[in-house]
């Protein structure tokens, strides 16, 4: 007896004729009995609880069980069958049970395909009146509805994944999708193909987000996290592509007191404080005009579920057509059901971060802390296990980048440490890992390019006879100087131009021209 006839047994108010169709289940047990190579084309969609009478499900099993015990033999043996049944002492399942199966036996494969998806929308329809009466039965009793609303969530998703089967493909087919997406990136023209970050040396590495990929952006507090991803999701917005982000940790208040800080280049602490003048005032209005046309859409709820996250998510791609989503951070999303044990927990999250990737076809960044770990080591730089509570993190991610600022944890950081933030590529499933170095200005909570001299990345590049060499990242000698220069004057113009208020600075931008030609630009 299935959940819903006891749920039905239970309560005489549910007077329901359950969704079932007893020929279907019979002609499919006998297609299986019928021809062994059958089995693996019915176990492939349905399932023991598919089926709706109890001496199907237990033949169902059974039938499993002796196929996988016996995967040498090319038919069933009625012989090795009947003392298979009798081991498990299973008196219902008779021979003349089985011969009459046998004569019902849907043997044309279409046919067999087509009455499996029968037995299937009869179990999905009963689902879903089982969790029609759950929810009749559990609205009396409950007294906190939330919980409530969080298993009907989690078991709707459970029913529609269920419902969803994707068998195998033939390998031409898949080339030909393959070779369609090589010619879409090669009529682009372009080296980032896919959601790029705005920032041209990351981008050489990663080619940008790309769609199914879970992005993790790891680092202890203080690192940056927040700000490294507002400052990517800025620039993405830019581009004209709508962002996604659940902000778990701060209001969206203060991630627009961010966002405001950085686009105008007025501190921080500055504008928390209300210590601004008349033309900043007006700055701050035109910053606000600019920032209004971009697609970005927050949500600050905390304490959110993953089920509610997946909800949610969907309706930003579908009614905003988002293409991009970061969550910050992960380890503050709850999982459905408290498993009182916090590894077990981060790993469904995990999990189901990298599933909603897949299904949305967009990229997914999740923040994350790191453990302690770090801290003990020489040269504090994060590594793969220092990912906290899980393994199952790293197992599930396609990139994984930590930021490590060397300054932080020294009281005399050497010249070329100081500004910077290493953002280490750890983990790259479809590409080589390493290290880009960028600026950090804290007063904005901003992030930088160091060299813009691939600033031709984004744009595309002019028709050659030879096409582009694949790209290797090589280092530049240069970046380090480069930056200590610019920031000594982007400081000394910060004292005593902008305090002077004689000129706008929403578009400040500090460019030096070295004997060598390269050009550094440090502001955007």
């Amino acid at each position: 007896m299935n959940n819903t006839d006891e749920l039905l047994n239970k309560n005489s108010f549910f007077d329901i004729d359950l969704p079932r169709d007893e020929a279907a289940e019979r002609s499919v047990l006998g297609a299986m009995l019928y021809d062994i190579e059958n089995i693996p084309i019915v176990a492939e969609v349905l399932k023991e609880d598919d089926f709706f009478e109890p001496i199907h499900k237990t033949l169902f099993k059974i039938l499993l069980e002796y196929y996988f015990e016996n995967a040498n033999l090319n038919t069933i043996d009625r012989v090795l069958l009947k003392d298979f049944i009798e081991k498990k002492k299973i008196t219902d399942i008779t021979e003349d049970f089985l011969e009459a199966l046998v004569l019902e036996a849907v043997t044309d494969i279409e046919i067999l395909q087509s009455v499996i998806k029968i037995i299937k929308e009869k179990a999905i329809q009963r689902a879903i009146i089982n969790l029609g009466i759950k929810i009749i039965r559990e609205t009396k009793q409950t007294q906190d509805s939330s919980i409530l609303i969080e298993t009907i969530q989690s078991e709707l998703i459970n029913i529609a994944s269920d419902n969803v089967n994707v068998g195998y493909f033939e390998l031409k087919d898949i080339l030909e999708d393959v070779i369609s997406i090589i010619e879409k990136f090669a009529h682009k023209k372009e080296l980032v193909t896919g959601v790029p970050t705005g920032f041209i040396d990351l981008d050489k590495l990663t080619t940008g987000f790309h769609e199914s990929d879970l992005v993790i952006i790891a680092a202890r507090p203080g690192m940056g996290k927040s700000s490294f991803m507002l400052s990517m999701m800025q620039n993405m917005a830019k581009k004209d592509i709508a962002v996604g982000i659940f902000s778990l940790e701060m209001s969206k208040e203060q991630l627009i007191m961010r966002l405001l800080s950085s686009a105008s280049k007025i501190d921080m602490q500055r504008l928390r404080t209300g210590m601004v003048t008349d033309e900043e005032i007006k700055l701050l209005n035109a910053t606000k005009e600019e920032l209004s046309k971009l697609r970005i859409y927050i949500d600050d709820s905390p304490a959110i579920t993953i089920s509610d996250l997946r909800i949610k998510a969907r309706k930003l791609v579908r009614e905003k057509g988002v293409k991009i989503i970061a969550i910050d951070y992960l380890q503050l999303i709850r999982s459905i059901r408290a498993k009182g044990n916090r590894q077990e927990e981060v790993a469904e999250v995990s999990r189901n971060l990298k599933a909603l990737a897949k299904e949305l076809k967009i990229p997914v960044i999740a923040l994350a802390q790191l453990s302690r770990q770090t801290e003990h080591r020489s040269d504090k730089r994060p590594q793969l296990s220092d990912l906290r509570e899980s393994g199952q993190i790293e197992q599930d991610a396609d990139l994984i980048i930590f930021l490590h600022r060397p300054e932080y944890y020294k009281k005399n950081p050497l010249p070329e440490e100081k500004g910077i933030v290493e953002v280490i590529i750890a983990k790259q499933r479809q590409g080589p890992t390493g290290i880009v170095r960028l600026a950090f200005i804290s007063d904005f909570a901003s992030f930088y390019q160091l060299s813009e001299k691939a600033a031709s990345l984004y744009s595309k590049y002019e028709e050659e006879e030879n096409p582009p060499k694949r790209y290797k990242p090589k280092e530049d000698k240069n970046t380090v100087e480069d930056v200590i220069i610019v920031l000594t004057i982007f400081w000394l113009t910060d004292k005593f131009i902008i305090s002077d208020r004689s000129i706008p600075f929403l578009n400040l931008r500090f460019s030096l021209i070295l004997s060598n030609t390269t050009t550094v630009s440090v502001i955007e």
